[in-house]
């Protein structure tokens, strides 16, 4: 039977971070959040997509917090998808939690709905970052944390195999306050006091800032979400770019010397505990995606849905594009370049002039046949692809 991998975007946050540029949505009454799962579940339900032979071997809830809703909407979505697939015996099932939700009911209902991985923002522990970003206190972090900790030492949670629980959680580097060395300290304290964590994402904001901009320079307005605040209105108040390299290459070392292992440039884990949806984003695996602005991939094509909520419910498509080969081998070396090594049958056919400039100039290494990205400059990987491809 063939895997497939399954997308939920629940859009509604408690509150919404100051850098946010995606579909979420805060401050939003109970009656629309209910509105938008009896549609979610209307779409699984009339999906024309074939059912025979299939395996779902991953559901993945995100964008931004699903543990906003209820127990009950998530069991009916769950649900509902178990009666439209076949669930694969070792089905990942991620959910994306605020650390004020994460408490011993609902720790104790997640886990019975089938829920075994769990993604928690923490970003930084650094009050004033926090503050600044619009995001929880750090004591709501420790006290999620604690949590946690409580019920898997009293074997409440999971009685036989606590390591089955996958604990995930993200830092941001390069947020305001936070200074030289400490996003490190940060994981660093965390592991020393949460040794269940098996999984670790380390996020750059500045990605997010770029795009940003080159938008407003190309549409000359400013971005639609209010209350942006650009890299030059915290410029005295972060890491210097610099710092902001090392920062990730010391995580990236303390992290291996904790047996995490890096699988793409920011995502470490320890073994076995990769995160499958996002393996399967990599591998070009088939995703079915249920929500609003999803993006399906199944057979070379790939459409998703509006990001707008009227036209979610009046089921209007957004876009349909047909990869052809050289699409597909475009996106093959961007993943594999993030993830792996790319061997000499994929590089062949880039520009191989510009490959060895940036060899001889320690952008990228190679080792027989098989070329890769240097740390030393990762943070360049998006322009190395662009002038390679």
């Amino acid at each position: 039977m063939k895997d497939i991998f399954c997308y939920i975007h629940i859009p509604f946050c408690s509150s919404k971070c100051k850098y946010c540029r995606f579909a979420s949505f805060w401050n939003m009454e109970m009656i629309k959040i209910n509105l938008y799962v009896e549609n979610l579940i209307k779409e699984i339900k009339m999906s024309s997509y074939s059912i025979w032979d299939k395996n779902l071997k991953s559901i993945y809830f995100w964008w931004w917090t699903p543990s906003i809703l209820s127990l009950k909407q998530l069991s009916n979505i769950i649900n509902e998808l178990k009666n439209k697939y076949d669930f694969h015996e070792k089905i990942e099932i991620n959910i994306e939690a605020t650390p004020i939700t994460i408490n011993k009911e609902n720790l104790v209902w997640w886990k019975n709905m089938w829920i075994n991985r769990l993604s928690i923002w923490v970003q930084s522990l650094n009050s004033n970052a926090l503050k600044e970003i619009w995001r929880w206190e750090k004591w709501d972090i420790i006290k999620s944390l604690d949590n946690i900790k409580i019920l898997l030492q009293a074997s409440t949670l999971y009685e036989s195999d606590q390591d089955y629980f996958n604990i995930s959680i993200d830092f941001i580097i390069w947020l305001p306050y936070v200074k030289k060395w400490e996003i490190k300290k940060d994981i660093e304290y965390i592991l020393d006091n949460y040794p269940f964590i098996k999984h670790i994402s380390i996020y750059m904001l500045e990605e997010y800032y770029e795009k940003w901009i080159i938008n407003d320079e190309k549409n000359k307005t400013y971005s639609k979400f209010q209350n942006i605040v650009y890299p030059n209105d915290w410029k005295n108040i972060w890491i210097t770019e610099e710092q902001y390299l090392w920062e990730y290459l010391e995580i990236k070392l303390f992290l291996a010397s904790r047996w995490f292992f890096s699988y793409e440039i920011s995502n470490f884990c320890k073994v076995w505990y990769e995160c499958k949806h996002n393996e399967s984003y990599w591998n070009h695996s088939d995703v079915i995606a249920y929500w609003l602005w999803a993006h399906w991939f199944l057979n070379n094509i790939r459409f998703s849905n509006s990001e707008e909520f009227y036209d979610y419910y009046s089921w209007i498509k957004k876009t349909f594009e047909i990869l052809d080969e050289n699409d597909l081998f475009l996106e093959k070396i961007m993943f594999w370049l993030r993830t792996n090594w790319l061997d000499k049958e994929l590089y062949e056919y880039l520009n191989i002039n510009k490959i060895q400039e940036f060899i001889d100039e320690w952008l990228l290494h190679k080792n027989d046949d098989l070329l890769k990205i240097t740390d030393k400059w990762v943070l360049l990987l998006d322009y190395v692809l662009w002038e390679i491809i």
